[in-house]
């Protein structure tokens, strides 16, 4: 019975592992125009040390 209930936890992860990955290449494919660009790690590092810098004075 557990080795059943083992196989049914892999192929639910299985499965949604496979919806994640063609979703994300649908994504890709398909990008929306009207969606807002994401910032990059570096602008919002340069974001959050401006902020320090106007707390702190």
């Amino acid at each position: 019975m557990s080795l059943l209930a083992i196989a049914a936890l892999l192929y639910l992860g299985l499965a949604l592992g496979v919806i994640l990955v063609v979703d994300n290449l649908v994504g890709l494919v398909f990008r929306d125009p009207r969606a807002p660009v994401q910032p990059s790690f570096f602008d919002i590092g340069r974001a959050f040390a401006a902020s320090q810098k106007l707390y702190r004075k």
